[in-house]
């Protein structure tokens, strides 16, 4: 059986990734921000196992955060446009999103 989040539970969750947002360093975000915007060029795909490698580690761990954070922005500036699986030997093969800007997006995932 599925739980669906009642309405205060999306609120309280909501609270919660936005305090977890914002803990990340402004330093990190933009370092993020950028890898983003040269990865996503002329429409590539991208995800977190485009650029791991060439970020500090310290990055990495918020890295998830930065993402989250800006598909949640209005207008979104990224769009998840499938799953694929972490190179990553932490996460243990489990599912990231792979993403384009918005601008590259078809007009159906942009108003998802």
């Amino acid at each position: 059986m599925t739980h669906t989040a009642t309405p205060a539970e999306k609120l309280r969750i909501s609270a919660e990734l936005e305090a977890f947002i914002a803990s990340v360093s402004e330093w990190d975000r933009s370092l993020i921000e950028q890898a983003i915007q040269i990865f996503g060029e002329n429409g590539r795909p991208f995800s977190m196992n485009t650029f791991r490698d060439l970020l500090p580690e310290m990055a990495h761990g918020t890295a998830g955060l930065v993402f989250l954070s800006l598909i949640n922005r209005k207008p979104a500036p990224i769009v998840e446009i499938r799953k694929v699986r972490s190179t990553s030997g932490p996460t243990h093969n489990k599912e990231i999103g792979e993403y384009v800007l918005a601008p590259f997006a078809s007009p159906a995932r942009r108003a998802a």
